[in-house]
């Protein structure tokens, strides 16, 4: 029987303000956004205020002993995930929490640590220890994780998934992509705070629609998700080649101090088929958002972005000033491809229904704690694949499906 959930939301930054956009958008489930907390008290109850939420804490402890809040949602920086996630757990309170679950962002507080000339097996082994940690403890609670990996969700990924079930397909092979100019954000710039480059903040996306596609065609085939095997990985930051820095003017967003700009995985799953994943801050024209299936059946291509759903032109990037077109784009002059609606093709609604109807209905959801602890073992497995120019099996760091 469905039971009406309570949402504590903590952080009231840009996600936290996208969350609750995405929150009103959903319909058939019984539930509200009970309270939020955030460091910055002010920009908490500004959030409320627009958002009619009833409540705002003073502290994260004081949300945790609220008895009426059934879960917390954590949209808050990637190194703050796991320790509030743990501590949630450790309340009884089930966990939302964006992507990724966690990385290695240095010791801890460290402030000035650089990830340049630390060894990657390291990072590898500092990022595993954190993902178990939250793992562990989610499981010795008995509470729900849900992992807010919005590919998932997205509608033509979904659809491709549902083709590839009515068709029957084994998947051979997947390509996939998140690219585009750069994030305006400081802290993506440095690993301390961003737990790496373009492989944890971009690849991630097409990583886990990728791993969620095969855990699918497994569950249908032999009733058993095909997990990750091994991986091979290339990475690079193309905006300190010589050529780029000798150019006068930029598109693109520079300074990287001790990450990536560019990733690539080549990754292998248990029955032998390939993911083909790449993620770039160095594609102008907006963001690029993709995931190509090639079964044995069928071809699945699911363009999130851009998509011909809506197309523009105009000489004058001027008439278009005052209107959202759509992410990343560095101009709106000529033709371009407006997103009617970007949180529903990318998937967050939907995400977020599925989140809140797992709690209600005390089932898991499509995107839970396996997908977040793989998609942390395979991005610094590529880490480590990529400094030794070798491949990494990743058998020995996976948890139970």
């Amino acid at each position: 029987m469905a039971k009406h959930v309570r949402v504590g939301l903590v952080g009231a930054g840009f996600a936290g303000h996208f969350h609750c956009a995405s929150y009103e958008k959903i319909y058939g489930e019984d539930f509200e956004i009970y309270g939020i907390f955030d460091v910055a008290k002010d920009k908490a109850a500004h959030l409320a205020k627009e958002f009619e939420i009833k409540k705002v804490y003073d502290t994260f402890d004081a949300m945790l002993a609220d008895r009426d809040v059934d879960v917390v949602d954590l949209v808050v920086p990637n190194n703050l995930h796991v320790p509030l996630a743990v501590k949630a757990a450790q309340a009884g309170k089930n966990v939302f929490c964006e992507k990724p679950l966690t990385g290695y962002f240095g010791p801890r507080d460290a402030k000035d640590w650089t990830a340049r000339g630390v060894s990657r097996e390291d990072i590898f082994k500092g990022a595993l220890e954190e993902a178990n940690r939250a793992y562990d403890a989610i499981k010795k609670a008995g509470v729900t994780l849900c992992y807010g990996e919005n590919w998932v969700y997205a509608p033509p990924i979904v659809k491709v998934n549902r083709l590839l079930e009515a068709s029957g397909s084994a998947i051979l092979r997947i390509q996939g992509e998140e690219s585009h100019s750069g994030s305006h954000a400081d802290y993506a710039k440095h690993w301390r705070t961003a737990g790496g480059g373009a492989l944890i903040r971009l690849c991630v996306h097409p990583l886990g629609a990728a791993l969620h596609l095969k855990y699918e065609e497994g569950r249908r085939r032999d009733g058993k998700p095909i997990r990750p095997a091994s991986v091979t990985a290339e990475v690079a930051t193309l905006t300190k080649m010589k050529a780029f820095e000798a150019e006068p003017k930029k598109f693109m967003k520079t300074g990287w101090d001790d990450v990536e700009d560019f990733g690539a995985i080549l990754l292998t799953f248990e029955d032998g088929s390939v993911a083909q994943l790449t993620s770039t801050d160095t594609v102008m024209g907006g963001i690029y958002n993709y995931l190509t299936v090639y079964g044995s059946r069928m071809v699945g291509k699911a363009n999130i972005n851009p998509n011909t759903a809506c197309q523009a032109y105009t000489p004058d990037q001027e008439y278009f000033k005052d209107e959202y077109v759509v992410e990343k784009t560095e101009t709106k002059e000529g033709w371009s491809f407006p997103a009617p609606d970007e949180d529903m093709v990318t998937g967050y609604p939907d995400e977020l229904k599925d989140f809140v109807g797992s709690i209600s209905r005390g089932r898991q959801p499509k995107s839970g704690l396996m997908l977040a602890h793989d998609v942390v073992t395979v991005t610094y497995a590529a880490y480590l694949a990529a400094e030794k120019g070798t491949r990494v099996g990743l058998a020995p760091y996976l948890r139970p499906a």
